[in-house]
């Protein structure tokens, strides 16, 4: 095994692959570290969103296990119901498995060195470099880009400060009838009020239903009393076999900085997660292409990556996690404001939604009519 690069990436997600993919392509010697065997699982709904789709650098429509050109979100008690369509698919199904593994194919073939069954024990920075201690050996590179995802050891062992705040999901893999699997075609349905301070979901695979909950509160109660119920709902119990999944998603980014003494932070490690949804494939996506094009520009120099990521990251990502706030605040801790505000402008917000969803729009376009509902009916609640 080759013991020095100018780029190490950790993690083979999305964020780290698409570093990967695009630092390959400069011509920047590139290894990717990933501690598991490949392809491996990942716990994930596995629904990429229009967003990611459009700004994904390489083609991976053979690892789409079907298209949801419909979405339907549900509030209950409420007894809201909403539908929105669109001719580009909303939300296309996959298998993270499959998925990571088309970007990371990507990134070999571009010329990125994949190391699996590689993991990453210790890292010492120095002035120049970095080395990185793994179970097969140490190496070294100018910078490390940490794309280990939300539990990473990497921005945790280096001291780097955090600031992010995790929330618990759990998700089941459902095998159901094929006539029940069917009633689910083309469409990703949300369910609010299901749980406080959180929604649930079900999404349609090739042959079998990803079903999940999640909670905007650190510590979500009632978990499996929860999707149980939402298996009822939709008329799942039928089920022939329940794979259970547990996970931990951020929702606030760290409070930086995302460069630190030649580390780069990219991905759930920097917290770059859509707080209204809990969707971090698009941010993983842009986050890990943005590093890697501050690392080609700035080459490989860290006072000038650090600075060139920070007004990057300032111009892109960070304000759009903003502005998505103010609407989660509404969504998740304001249950008789949210249900006023959707059985009034209902339609409206989720088709707007939507557009953000499939990448037409953003949430710093909707973020002053968010915030007018929210200060107009703070007080009521």
């Amino acid at each position: 095994m080759n013991n020095s690069y100018d780029v190490i990436v950790v993690g083979s997600g999305p964020a780290g692959a698409c570093a990967a993919w695009r630092l390959a392509k400069a011509g920047v010697a590139v290894a990717v570290l990933e501690k598991a065997a490949l392809p491996r699982y990942k716990t994930c709904g596995g629904g990429v969103v229009g967003r990611a789709m459009r700004v994904l650098p390489v083609d991976v429509r053979h690892v789409v296990e079907q298209d949801c050109h419909t979405a339907q979100l549900h509030i209950s008690p409420a007894g809201l119901s909403f539908t929105t369509h669109r001719e580009a698919p909303i939300v296309s199904m996959t298998m993270r498995s499959r998925f990571d593994f088309a970007l990371l194919s990507a990134a070999q073939a571009a010329g990125a060195i994949v190391q699996q069954k590689c993991a990453v024990n210790a890292i010492a920075s120095h002035a120049d470099f970095v080395t990185v201690f793994t179970n097969r050996g140490s190496m070294r590179a100018k910078f490390v880009v940490a794309a280990d995802g939300a539990l990473g050891m990497v921005g945790r062992t280096m001291g780097m400060e955090d600031g992010r705040i995790l929330i618990p999901a759990l998700e089941y893999e459902v095998t159901v009838p094929h006539d029940r699997l069917d009633a689910f075609h083309d469409t990703a349905r949300f369910d609010f009020g299901l749980l406080p301070h959180g929604y649930a979901w079900a999404f349609p695979k090739r042959d079998h239903l990803s079903i999940g909950v999640l909670s905007m509160t650190k510590r979500g109660r009632d978990f499996k009393q929860s999707i149980e119920r939402y298996l009822d709902m939709l008329g799942c119990r039928a089920a022939t076999q329940i794979e259970r999944h547990g996970f931990v998603i951020p929702i606030r980014p760290r409070t930086g900085p995302f460069v630190d003494k030649r580390i780069v932070l990219v991905g759930d490690t920097a917290g770059f997660v859509d707080p209204v949804t809990g969707e971090g494939i698009s941010f993983a996506i842009q986050s890990g292409l943005v590093a890697a094009q501050c690392l080609i520009d700035m080459q490989l120099r860290e006072e000038s990556v650090r600075g060139a990521y920070r007004q990057s990251l300032s111009e892109t990502i960070l304000p759009e996690l903003r502005a998505a706030r103010v609407l989660a605040h509404l969504m998740y801790h304001f249950p008789r404001t949210r249900s006023w505000a959707f059985s009034h402008q209902g339609q409206r917000l989720c088709e707007a939604v939507t557009d953000v969803m499939t990448g037409k729009r953003r949430y710093r376009d909707l973020a002053f009519s968010f915030q007018t509902v929210f200060r107009f009916l703070r007080p009521r609640c």
